[in-house]
This record gives structure tokens, C-alpha cells and sequence, in this order.
């Protein structure tokens, strides 16, 4: 009798032991089959052991394609060293956990992003048996953040071209007025010397109208020059660093649709230098922004931007930008800082030309050599403290 309620007691325990695990089981599945994030769990050697539908659904892969990848296999290439970095130190025990925004590359080869949050899950035989992710499709956030830096870049390179154009129109309408009248008084003195006899005295006062004309003209350029060394340019002192990050930012979009991967090297310990900021915002712009042109037609390994900052003469700073792109003619080389020349169809020559003089008036120095096995290296120097109020 006994035994006949113990074993009534023990099937009852065994019948509620089972729907708690039913249960759990039934919550586990909710979990793994929620619409809304997609789930991933990867074996030890990283490969997926199982994903839910909303994660294949994000990837375009089936279940069966996944188990014979790994999450690295639809990274693209340049983003894969921070993965294997995280997955090393969670398997290692350096870290228990990590989130991460990532591009993946879907089975169509189009790219998404996403935000990840990664664990590991022990087992018997390792702290981390294996590697469970939940991931969010944040596409269509990360293409707003990208419309609305393009449309900030845009305002910003548009500001810049503005400002070039005024000037340049200035420069254009200043110089116009003496070089016309040299040209109107070197007609004159011919005039007056093709007569016969020829009228010396109206040639000569035609000649001293185009030694006036020239002086004028060498008063309007100097005029230019004074312009960019002027001191009442508000001048402040800036972090370098900072205004590196700044132009990466606005050309973020740019560098991220022409697939070109960015390297800093920023000196940590930099001093501060006393500058136009707009002006030196400028022309790190415009360094990054041909960069990204000359690299326009690289595909093959991936363009690459290199940017570095480093003391100068323990007073100073050096900033190198860097591109693998085509390069420069060795025959052009001494020439493209020069005003009005240009390498591209659509160039007025003046970019490179107004670069130079903003770090002159600064008390600094751009310059240009070929890179290594290709591509160009702008270097330019600010001193510490430069032209400060």
C-alpha cells in the first residue's frame, strides 16, 4: 500500500517536472522564434549551429546554408579583425559579453547593418561552450543617420565652394581691371608706333600706362597675399585631433559608399596650435576630399586613407593624409600647388593653390609626395601657438 502512494507521488512529481519542462521549452521556443531580433547560436569553431527565421530572413540564407558559415564569412573583409579580436577574448575568458554595429553582407550581396549583443554559454567541458547572439536589423536607421550627414556634408562642401567661388570671382574681377588696361595701352603704343612717322610721345605715354596697369596689378595680388596673412582672422586655440575626427565625420558617408577604409594615427599627446579653425577645417577637407577622388577608381585591394598626426619639432604638429590611389605624374608633382593648374576635367586649380596659403599665413608648410607603392602623402605643419591673438 505503501509503495502504491509513493509511486502515485512520484509519477506526480515526474508529471510536473514535465510540464515545467514543456513549459520552458515552450518559452525557450518564443524566444528563439520572435519576429522582431534575430537569433544565432555558434558551435566552438564558430560555425552557426542554429539561427531562427528572422535572422535568415535578414541574411537571405537558409538554415542549412548557415551551418556551413561562419558570422566572418558575411562580414565584409575590412570589418572582419574586430570579430575575430571580440570572439578571441570571449573564448579566451577576457571578456563575458559584447555589442557590437556591424555591417553583414546578405546572400544577394547587398549589405545591412546591424546591432549585435553577443555571450558565451558554458558547457561541461568549456566556460564558453558556445557563443548565442541576438541581433536587430537597424538598416533603415543607419541610411537616415546617413541621409542626414550627407546632407550636412553637402552644406558644409557647398559652404566651402561658395566661399572659393566669391573669392576667386573677386580675385577674377580685381585682376581684370589692370590686366585690361595693359592690354587696351599695349594696343595704343602699337597704333601710335605703326604710323609713319611714328608718334613717340603717344607711345611712350601709352607705355607708361602699362607700367602703371602692372603696378596696379601687383598691388591686387599682393593684396590677395595680405588677405591670407591678415590678422584679424579670428584665431583660437584648437585640438588638431578634433578637427581630424570632425572631417572624417562629414566625409563619413562619402568614405563609406566608395567602400574606403580609414586609418588614424593620432598622436595622443599633441599640442595645441593657435588657428583659423574654419580655415584649417578647410583644408583637411579638401586633402580627405581628393583623396576620396583619386581613389575613385580603385577597387582592388580596398582603398585605403591614411591619416596621422605627430609632434613637430617638439613645438609643432604634422598632419600626413595619405591615399592608395593613382598618384601623381612624377612631371606634375612640382606644379600642383601651383594657381590655375589642375589634373581633373572639371578643376579650377585654385584648391590645392588656397590650401598652401592657409597654412602659410599660418606660419606652416603643405607638401606632396608619391606614396608607397602608390598613391599621394600631403604632409602640412602648424606651429605651436601660431598667429594667436
Amino acid at each position: 500500500m505503501e509503495q502504491d502512494v509513493a509511486h502515485r507521488e512520484d509519477e506526480k512529481r515526474f508529471a510536473q517536472l514535465e510540464r515545467e519542462l514543456h513549459m520552458n521549452e515552450a518559452r525557450w521556443r518564443a524566444v528563439i522564434d520572435n519576429p522582431f531580433m534575430g537569433i544565432t547560436i555558434l558551435d566552438k569553431n564558430h560555425y552557426f549551429l542554429a539561427t531562427n527565421s528572422t535572422f535568415q530572413a535578414m541574411v537571405g540564407y537558409t538554415q542549412g546554408e548557415l551551418k556551413k558559415l561562419t558570422p566572418l564569412d558575411i562580414t565584409p573583409v575590412e570589418d572582419r579583425e574586430i570579430n575575430r579580436t571580440l570572439f578571441r577574448e570571449l573564448q579566451q575568458g577576457d571578456r563575458n559579453h559584447y555589442e557590437l554595429v556591424k555591417r553583414l553582407q546578405r546572400k544577394d550581396g547587398k549589405p545591412i547593418w546591424i546591432q549585435l549583443y553577443v555571450f558565451g554559454i558554458p558547457d561541461q567541458e568549456s566556460p564558453v561552450g558556445h557563443i548565442f547572439g541576438m541581433t536587430f536589423d537597424i538598416t533603415e536607421k543607419m541610411q537616415a543617420q546617413d541621409a542626414l550627414q550627407s546632407a550636412r556634408a553637402e552644406l558644409t562642401r557647398f559652404a566651402n565652394v561658395s566661399r572659393m567661388g566669391a573669392m576667386i570671382a573677386s580675385i577674377a574681377h580685381e585682376i581684370n581691371q589692370p590686366l585690361s588696361g595693359l592690354v587696351s595701352s599695349a594696343n595704343a603704343a602699337l597704333r601710335w608706333l605703326a604710323q609713319t612717322p611714328a608718334d613717340l610721345d603717344k607711345a611712350r605715354e601709352s607705355l607708361n600706362r602699362i607700367v602703371r596697369s602692372g603696378q596696379r596689378a601687383t598691388a591686387v595680388v599682393e593684396g590677395i597675399r595680405t588677405m591670407f596673412k591678415s590678422k584679424e582672422l579670428t584665431r583660437a586655440s584648437i585640438d588638431v585631433n578634433e578637427l581630424v575626427n570632425e572631417v572624417l565625420e562629414l566625409a563619413n558617408v562619402e568614405l563609406r559608399r566608395r567602400g574606403i577604409v580609414v586609418k588614424t594615427e593620432l598622436h595622443a599627446m599633441l599640442a595645441p596650435v593657435s588657428a583659423n579653425r574654419v580655415q584649417v577645417q578647410q583644408v583637411l577637407f579638401n586633402l580627405v576630399t581628393n583623396a576620396i577622388e583619386a581613389m575613385e577608381a580603385i577597387a582592388d585591394p580596398a582603398p585605403l586613407l591614411q591619416i596621422k598626426t605627430e609632434p613637430e619639432n617638439d613645438s609643432g604638429v604634422r598632419v600626413t593624409v595619405e591615399d592608395s590611389g593613382t598618384g601623381i605624374d612624377p612631371e606634375n608633382i612640382d606644379r600642383i600647388f601651383n594657381a590655375f593648374f589642375t589634373t581633373k576635367d572639371d578643376g579650377t586649380g585654385m584648391g590645392l593653390a588656397i590650401c598652401r596659403s592657409i597654412i602659410d599665413s599660418h606660419g606652416g608648410h603643405l607638401s606632396v609626395s608619391s606614396g608607397h607603392p602608390h598613391g599621394a602623402v600631403f604632409r602640412f605643419t602648424l606651429p605651436a601657438g601660431s598667429g594667436g591673438e
